[in-house]
């Protein structure tokens, strides 16, 4: 990971989301921070960035990294970037002009890095990145409630395979819409052969 980008990381993680970012990246604005999430020893970043490698380099991109809490230090575990369909820093759209008033534009995972002494019985972190319509002021997760940023970008993130309910809520609480993330993201999909 590129020192400045951790930088910038480690100051998201401490300060949390600034009220206001600027809406296009430029060479003073190179990252700009789009969510974050802190549950127990587990954080999520996300920015938008140029894409550093690969087909789209250099075009804009959002950037997600994953770290855990040791000693009092936020140590990174690991990322992934892409590309996105919608520039993510416009305003949002009303439930009826994206697909609901909810719903998620990526996930991940990242092995937590513990000393063990036997490779079975890992820990693994989840996150999603997720998109919230201009009806949502806050979301709910858990105890968690995040409020929502202009541009209705959110990531969360949780320890073990069983992610929350996210309710998406209006700004007077009413509840819009739910989204279950307690699906097992690695449940393997296969069809039951019958026995002879």
């Amino acid at each position: 990971m590129e020192e400045e980008l951790l930088a910038a990381c480690r100051e998201l993680l401490q300060q949390g989301l600034p009220s206001a970012v600027p809406r296009e990246l430029d060479d003073e604005h190179r990252f700009i921070p789009l969510g974050v999430d802190i549950n127990g020893d587990v954080a999520a970043t996300a920015f938008i960035r140029r894409l550093p490698r690969g087909a789209m380099a250099g075009r804009p991109g959002v950037e997600n990294s994953i770290f855990q809490q040791r000693d009092g230090n936020w140590v990174y575990l690991g990322g992934g970037a892409g590309h996105f369909e919608d520039y993510p820093l416009a305003e949002r759209l009303p439930a009826a002009g994206q697909r609901s008033y909810l719903y998620a534009v990526g996930y991940g995972q990242t092995y937590l890095k513990e000393p063990r002494r036997f490779p079975w019985g890992a820990r693994y972190a989840f996150h999603a990145v997720l998109r919230a319509s201009a009806e949502v002021y806050r979301l709910q997760a858990g105890s968690r409630v995040p409020n929502v940023p202009f541009h209705g970008h959110a990531v969360l993130i949780w320890p073990g395979r069983r992610g929350p309910a996210v309710i998406a809520l209006a700004s007077d609480g009413t509840r819009h819409a739910s989204l279950d993330l307690s699906r097992d993201p690695l449940e393997v999909r296969h069809r039951r052969l019958p026995l002879r």
